[in-house]
C-alpha cells in the first residue's frame, strides 16, 4: 500500500494537468511575450549566481485528490488543497567548482484545505494556537527557519545542510520532548534535509541541461520508482520551444512532458490478500520561462495528473472472501515565480 501512495508523491515533484487543470497551465502558455531570433546560435541554460545577491520565490501548490472505494458499499472523498510558501534566498558563498552555498528562508507559508466540505486554514504570519502548534508542526518547523543548500550552475541540489534548528525547533515543540545526543540529531537533521527539504529546494532550481541549446533541443530526465510488484520510470521530457524577452531579458520558454513506463507483475500476494494493478495513467505538462542572461528561473508552472486502480481480494474473519475496488486520480499544480 506505501507503494501505492508514494507514485502521487513522485509526480507531484515534476510539478498542471492535461485535462482538469489545463486552462490554468495554458495562461502561461499563451502569456502575451516578444519572440526573439537568435539565430543558429546556441546558449548555455545556466545559473549565474554572485556571492551577495538576494532574491525571492514563491511556490505555490495545487491539489486535487479523489479516491473512490467500492466494497459491499460506495464510499468518496475528495481533497483539495492551495499550499503557498515564501522564500528569501541569499547568496552566502561561491566554490572554486562555482557551486554556490546559499541561505534560504521560509518568511510565509499559508494554504487552504477542502476535506469533504470540512475547510483548514492555516497562515504563519498569524498567531497560532497552542493545539494549531501540534497539528501543523511540519510547517512551524519550517517557518522563519534558515538553512542552506549547495546548488551548481545546472540547477542540481548537490546538498542541503544546517537543518539542525530545525530538529531542535520540532522537539521543543514535541509533547514528548527527548535529550538528543549530537550523533541523534545529526542522523535526523540528514533525514529531513533528504526526505522533504532537498524535494522542496530542488523544485525553485530545475535542472538544467549541460549541453548548450538552440530553439527545438530537447533532453530528458528518467527516474525510476518501485510501484508494488512493478516498476515505474517517469519519463519528463523538456523542449526549447522558442526564445522570448521577459524584462527585456533574453529568455528560453521550454515545454515540459511527463509520460511513464511501467514493468514488472501487476499483481501479487501479501499477508494473505491478493491485490492487482490497473494500468496506470500518468501525464503531465507545463512551461518554465529561464532567464539565460541573469542566470534565473523566472517562472514555472507545470503539473500532473495521475489515475491508479488497486483491486485486492482476501477473507474476512469468518473466511468470506472479501474484493475491494480502490481508484485514486489525483491532480497537482506548482507554480514558481521569481518576485
Amino acid at each position: 500500500m506505501k507503494n501505492f501512495l508514494i507514485i502521487i508523491l513522485i509526480v507531484s515533484l515534476f510539478a498542471c494537468s492535461k485535462n482538469e487543470n489545463k486552462n490554468e497551465s495554458n495562461k502561461l502558455q499563451s502569456e502575451s511575450l516578444e519572440k526573439i531570433s537568435i539565430g543558429n546560435e546556441k546558449v548555455s541554460l545556466a545559473y549565474k549566481f554572485s556571492k551577495g545577491d538576494k532574491f525571492k520565490y514563491s511556490l505555490t501548490t495545487k491539489s486535487q485528490n479523489e479516491e473512490i472505494v467500492v466494497a459491499d458499499s460506495t464510499m468518496k472523498s475528495k481533497a483539495d488543497q492551495t499550499l503557498k510558501y515564501l522564500f528569501d534566498c541569499e547568496v552566502i558563498d561561491i566554490d572554486e567548482d562555482k557551486i554556490a552555498e546559499i541561505s534560504l528562508v521560509v518568511s510565509s507559508i499559508n494554504f487552504d484545505i477542502d476535506i469533504n466540505g470540512q475547510k483548514i486554514h492555516f497562515d504563519s504570519n498569524q498567531k497560532i494556537s497552542e493545539e494549531d502548534k501540534q497539528k501543523f508542526m511540519e510547517y512551524i518547523v519550517l517557518h522563519n527557519t534558515p538553512f542552506r543548500a549547495r546548488i551548481n550552475k545546472h540547477g542540481e541540489v548537490i546538498e542541503i545542510t544546517r537543518v539542525e534548528k530545525m530538529i531542535d525547533k520540532m522537539n521543543s515543540l514535541s509533547q514528548q520532548k527527548q535529550n538528543l545526543t549530537t550523533e541523534q540529531k545529526s542522523a535526523l537533521a540528514k533525514q529531513l534535509a533528504e526526505s522533504a527539504i532537498r524535494p522542496i529546494t530542488q523544485m525553485l532550481f530545475r535542472e538544467l541541461p549541460h549541453q548548450e541549446v538552440a530553439k527545438d533541443s530537447s533532453w530528458e530526465k528518467r527516474f525510476p520508482q518501485p510501484l508494488g510488484t512493478m516498476t515505474m520510470e517517469n519519463i519528463a521530457k523538456f523542449t526549447v520551444v522558442d526564445f522570448v524577452k521577459v524584462n527585456g531579458n533574453k529568455t528560453a520558454k521550454i515545454s515540459a512532458q511527463l509520460s511513464a513506463n511501467f514493468t514488472g507483475k501487476k499483481s501479487g500476494t501479501e499477508n494473505g490478500i491478493t491485490y492487482n494493478f490497473g494500468d496506470p495513467k500518468i501525464n503531465g505538462d507545463g512551461t518554465i520561462l529561464f532567464d539565460f542572461e541573469d542566470g534565473k528561473l523566472i517562472k514555472a508552472d507545470t503539473g500532473t495528473k495521475t489515475e491508479m486502480t488497486l483491486t485486492m481480494t482476501g477473507k474476512d474473519s469468518l473466511q468470506k472472501t472479501r474484493k475491494t475496488k480502490r481508484t485514486t486520480i489525483a491532480i497537482n499544480r506548482n507554480i514558481i515565480e521569481l518576485l
